[in-house]
């Protein structure tokens, strides 16, 4: 086992959440699990690379991002401790990366070989379950994120965000935390005058 006991017994609660998961076929599927460090600034998918392995972030933090042909990023997510990690849509068309993955702080994923995977599923009714709420999952959080930049103003985004990953803003960019939300960092540093302005006088 390359996790110890405690922390396999968090990740089986975690995935449990989405649907019954037993513990045979949970040994099953740590049995596929490898280790992988990151160290700062580290890429873990970066594009045209092969799309073989799923993760779950065990310690760190990781950013998903795209660069257009100007050399401008694009920041799509970011994945703390008990987050999966993957480029989701070429994982499923089973095509080459389009998306950089990188470290924002030294980082420990858990790595699944996605052949690996869906052998164990094909036999199973359980785990092909977990992979269809993993997708019905991140639709649910596409469709979150589609609504915020709708429907709520930059400020009111800069908050939620700030409310969901209060532990992780220390290591991520201000400039970062801009292309997330889909500001410039010039309009983020007005908005964090004015939220810090707002505060002190509560």
């Amino acid at each position: 086992m390359h996790v110890s006991e405690p922390e396999a017994k968090a990740l089986h609660a975690k995935l449990s959440q989405w649907g019954p998961l037993s513990a045979a076929n949970w040994e099953k599927l740590l049995a596929l699990a490898e280790p992988r460090s990151l160290a700062k600034q580290e890429f873990w998918s970066e594009p045209s690379k092969p799309v073989e392995h799923f993760a779950i972030v065990r310690s760190g933090l990781v950013r998903h991002f795209y660069v257009d042909a100007r050399g401008r990023e694009s920041v799509k997510a970011f994945r703390g401790p008990g987050e999966f990690s993957a480029p989701y849509a070429e994982l499923i068309q089973r095509k080459p990366s389009r998306t950089f993955i990188q470290a924002l702080a030294p980082t420990e994923l858990l790595t699944f070989e996605v052949t690996g995977f869906d052998a164990l599923a094909e036999n199973s009714l359980e785990l092909q379950r977990l992979a269809r709420r993993f997708v019905e999952q991140h639709f649910v959080a596409k469709e979150q994120r589609e609504y915020e930049f709708l429907q709520l103003s930059a400020e009111q985004r800069y908050q939620q965000f700030c409310a969901e990953r209060p532990e992780h803003l220390s290591h991520i960019p201000q400039h970062q935390v801009a292309s997330y939300i889909g500001i410039t960092p010039v309009a983020l540093s007005r908005i964090r005058a004015r939220v810090a302005k707002s505060s002190r006088r509560t």
